[in-house]
């Protein structure tokens, strides 16, 4: 495609459809092998308990990371709400309830992920959102549940 938004939009639209819907390998695929995967940063004492969130660098580690969430967290619902391109720039808006497998608290969120596609290919990704309820969640305080 000589168009970088739609060649953007294509791709991220394969990315979000595939994370919604379960289908890891082919949002796997939509990573470039050395992608720079940014999900928020650590702060001890305070957002540590998410122990999937850092900076890495590669597909692979993704996956890693990927797993760990997976491990720890069971998603119920999660839903693209609004997507923006701008050339080789992506935002995508998700709605998520999941469940902390350990403490069987739900927890809802709305985030935002930052995409850059580059040559089909997402080569770097941020997340953005208040991570407080998962804290909660995670932590096992049923204060903020969402309701069934």
């Amino acid at each position: 495609m000589s168009n970088p938004t739609e060649e953007t939009r294509k791709v991220a639209q394969q990315w979000f459809d595939a994370l919604t819907g379960g289908d890891f390998e082919t949002a796997l695929n939509t990573l470039d092998e050395n992608v720079e995967w940014i999900n928020y940063t650590p702060i001890p004492g305070y957002n540590d308990d998410m122990k999937w969130i850092g900076t890495v660098q590669g597909r692979e580690a993704v996956l890693g990371t990927l797993q760990i969430f997976t491990g720890a967290v069971d998603v119920k619902f999660e839903k693209l709400v609004n997507l923006v391109v701008d050339g080789t720039q992506a935002a995508g808006v998700i709605q998520e309830v999941s469940v902390v497998k350990e403490t069987g608290v739900e927890f809802q969120i709305e985030f935002i992920q930052w995409l850059t596609v580059r040559n089909g290919r997402i080569v770097r990704w941020k997340s953005y959102t208040d991570p407080s309820s998962i804290i909660r969640a995670l932590r096992g305080d049923h204060t903020g549940e969402v309701a069934a």
